[in-house]
């Protein structure tokens, strides 16, 4: 096949995996977790039905995208998100997929994200049948995060608060950070790659590689907080001082930095 068809093919399956995304998120709001509220009233916790559905359709939406030829998803130490018990997951935030292929691996999962895409007409009713948490509150992240996990729940941040700037990462949040002092819990760092590159910032849906992109995820060794304190800080420079410390972590490389 000449590499202009080629590329057209792919853009055109690319704008489909897109739409069938906003579709299916949709859906889940609109009409399927409302319907299944009313199925299995008493059953299970609201937020819960709904993490664990939005759980599935992920799957089904990345190996539908497998499956197409657009992506190819490689795990590293993927045991340590299947480990069980309250956990502080933190990703670089690369493409616009992250947090679905993240999700894949988390039937419970409860999600810092951005109020914009809270807001948005696709993802909103899903995002707050899931009882996910705006990232614009202020403190009250911070608590809200804490009643979670203290309830032996999964947290998922993204310290970039949105997706990374081409080429590198953005400047990290401190809200992580903060939470892992405020519970005493570690941080599981998870470094994901991408390429060819595909869904980053400012990159056009249509704008696809010549071969389908290959997602990589380092699931690194926990993050200990206490090693990067000396115990005299302030609660505003342990949290710095730790952030400074996790971003470091991504820019060596994460997982590789191990080796």
């Amino acid at each position: 096949m000449p590499a202009r068809i080629s590329r057209a093919w792919r853009a055109l399956r690319s704008g489909f995996g897109f739409a069938s995304f906003g579709l299916m998120s949709v859906w889940l709001g609109a009409v399927w977790l409302p319907l299944r509220g009313r199925w299995d009233r008493g059953s299970l916790e609201p937020w819960r039905r709904a993490q664990r559905a939005i759980h599935r359709a992920y799957r089904g939406h990345i190996a539908f995208m497998e499956w197409v030829g657009l992506i190819e998803v490689r795990w590293i130490g993927a045991e340590r998100l299947d480990a069980p018990g309250r956990k502080i997951v933190v990703a670089n935030h690369p493409s616009l997929i992250d947090i679905e292929i993240l999700i894949t691996r988390l039937p419970q999962a409860d999600c810092i994200m951005a109020s914009a895409y809270v807001e948005q007409f696709w993802l909103r009713d899903a995002a707050r049948a899931a009882d996910y948490i705006p990232n614009d509150a202020g403190a009250d992240v911070v608590r809200a995060a804490a009643q979670r996990l203290a309830e032996g729940r999964t947290l998922v941040v993204f310290p970039e608060g949105t997706r990374s700037p081409k080429g590198g990462l953005g400047r990290f949040q401190r809200g992580a950070a903060h939470i892992a002092l405020e519970t005493g819990l570690d941080l599981l760092p998870v470094r994901i790659t991408v390429e060819p590159p595909m869904l980053l910032k400012g990159q056009k849906w249509y704008d696809v590689a010549p071969r389908h992109s290959v997602y990589t995820l380092h699931v690194g060794e926990p993050f200990v907080v206490k090693e990067h304190l000396d115990g005299g800080e302030s609660p505003v420079m342990a949290a710095r001082k730790v952030t400074t410390a996790l971003r470091a972590w991504f820019e060596r490389g994460g997982v590789d930095a191990e080796k």
